[in-house]
């Protein structure tokens, strides 16, 4: 919020996306009816982006005046058919391809790998480039592996009921250094968000429909392009220093890996108007803060964009895959800031206490719940005889002793049962909310401040209520006016 209070708003000016000014009887524009003025492609509706793009080129443009809006478009990467179409660069390098999970690494030619990075199988083989490689810029590695081993370290130390053995020094030797392709995303960002705000004063309250623009700017965005790595996991080790991005050159992939982009922009509208979307949605306390009470109305929210540019860049990332109990598990360390994150796994403690509870309501319960009531049912018999003897004395205390044996079994098995399943959850929630992947960073990392930000808010009164006490002061009932 702080970043807000820092800069004046300007409430003044023109809607810059063109909503203010009337478009009835204007016809909303459609694939059908045009193409795209930059290449002739046909153009479709987007509705993440709540604007008409082009898949061919990437631009963007206003539905309802094909205005532009910027554009997700980056120079095409092609297929090529051998050594003569790929540049000089790009002959010394070669592809590192994993017949497990298929990921590929490009890498140059003294440098070979063990381990896949992604994976960690050793299945691998090496091939010539197929298609050259483009990126524009990159930011150079600043970590060496020692430090990314104790930055790793020191963030597996502070996650909680994690098995000691997913921990051995072993495992960190498989740190791969990879540059990992992003997209770093520039735009506008406008938001229109609703909600019912409520002024209490004494005894009254009153209640508002409220609206609010929220209109920033943000630059350098990252959106990782690897499918072969989490997205939380990438968001878990940003922000990158921008300062230190330079244009590619082929020299800082010497001793490194570097992998290929997956997605295009294009392909990821989705993804970025959900991650730009919840930038604003954690600026409502900027809106709530005037009211007592305020309630968010998410089905009126909506977010567009504009003035979008897009730029390739590879980023420094120390990977790691770790196999635990059959089950796979990343870790990264950022190359360039040491800033570590994962997903870890829970102690077996958890499994241990789980597999407890079930076993102590497990079916062979009935069999200690059949004998104390067949021992009840003998002792009943057994008093409604007269005759009373040494030897059906003996059978009463054995029967007694045994009815007394049970119970204390059953009460000991059922509280057991109830303190293992507790336990056993309150360890795993604990867990799973400490070693879960950290937050991203929000918007304070990526709001651009050499820009003028917005913020308009608009109310409409919906009603006064009138709170009815009793003579003790007690609510006892209250008195709604529409307005």
């Amino acid at each position: 919020m702080a970043l807000w209070n820092s800069r004046p708003l300007n409430g003044a000016g023109s809607d810059p996306f063109g909503r203010k000014t009337d478009n009835k009887g204007k016809e909303r524009l459609s694939a059908e009816s045009v193409k795209c003025p930059s290449c002739g492609s046909n153009i479709y509706y987007q509705p993440e982006l709540q604007a008409m793009m082009c898949r061919n080129c990437g631009n963007i443009y206003s539905p309802d005046n094909l205005e532009p809006r910027g554009s997700l478009g980056v120079s095409k990467e092609r297929d090529y058919l051998g050594d003569s179409d790929i540049s000089e660069d790009d002959k010394k390098r070669h592809e590192i391809v994993c017949n497990s999970c298929g990921a590929e690494v490009i890498a140059d030619e003294n440098t070979i790998s063990t381990l896949c990075p992604f994976c960690g199988s050793p299945a691998l083989i090496t091939r010539r480039m197929t298609r050259e490689f483009k990126p524009d810029y990159i930011v150079p590695f600043k970590i060496d592996k020692a430090g990314a081993e104790r930055r790793l370290n020191e963030w597996l130390s502070s996650r909680k009921y994690t098995p000691a053995g997913f921990r051995s020094k072993r495992r960190m030797k498989n740190l791969t250094a990879i540059y990992v392709p992003f997209w770093l995303l520039d735009c506008v960002v406008q938001s229109d968000m609703s909600g019912t705000g409520k002024i209490i004063n004494g005894t009254v309250k009153k209640i508002y429909e409220v609206n609010s623009t929220i209109k920033y700017y943000v630059k350098g965005v990252p959106f990782d392009t690897s499918l072969k790595i989490a997205n939380k996991l990438m968001q878990a080790i940003e922000p990158f220093d921008y300062s230190e991005m330079v244009r590619f050159e082929s020299e800082y992939l010497q001793g490194f890996y570097a992998e290929k982009y997956d997605q295009r922009p294009t392909e990821m509208t989705d993804r970025i108007m959900r991650r730009l979307d919840k930038f604003s949605k954690n600026e409502t306390d900027l809106v709530a803060r005037k009211y007592d009470e305020y309630e968010v109305r998410p089905e009126k929210d909506f977010t567009i964009i504009n003035d979008v540019s897009i730029k390739y860049c590879l980023l420094p990332v120390w990977l790691m895959t770790i196999e635990y109990e059959g089950r796979q598990y990343q870790l990264a360390v950022n190359g360039q800031t040491g800033e570590a994150g994962g997903f870890v796994p829970t102690t077996s403690a958890a499994d241990k206490l789980s597999r407890i509870a079930r076993f102590t309501s497990g079916r062979w319960i009935k069999i200690p719940v059949f004998l104390m009531l067949l021992f009840a049912v003998s002792l009943f018999m057994l008093t409604l005889s007269l005759e009373i003897g040494p030897g059906k004395t003996i059978l009463i205390k054995a029967l007694t002793a045994g009815e007394i044996s049970i119970i204390v079994l059953l009460i000991a098995l059922l509280v057991t049962h109830i303190v293992t399943k507790c336990l056993s959850k309150k360890i795993r929630d604990t867990s799973d909310e400490l070693n879960d992947y950290d937050e991203d960073p929000g918007l304070d990392s990526y709001f651009d401040s050499t820009r003028h930000s917005d913020l308009k808010i608009s109310e409409i009164p919906l009603r006064y209520v009138t709170l009815m006490t009793d003579s003790e002061g007690r609510v006892i009932g209250e008195h709604s006016i529409e307005i």
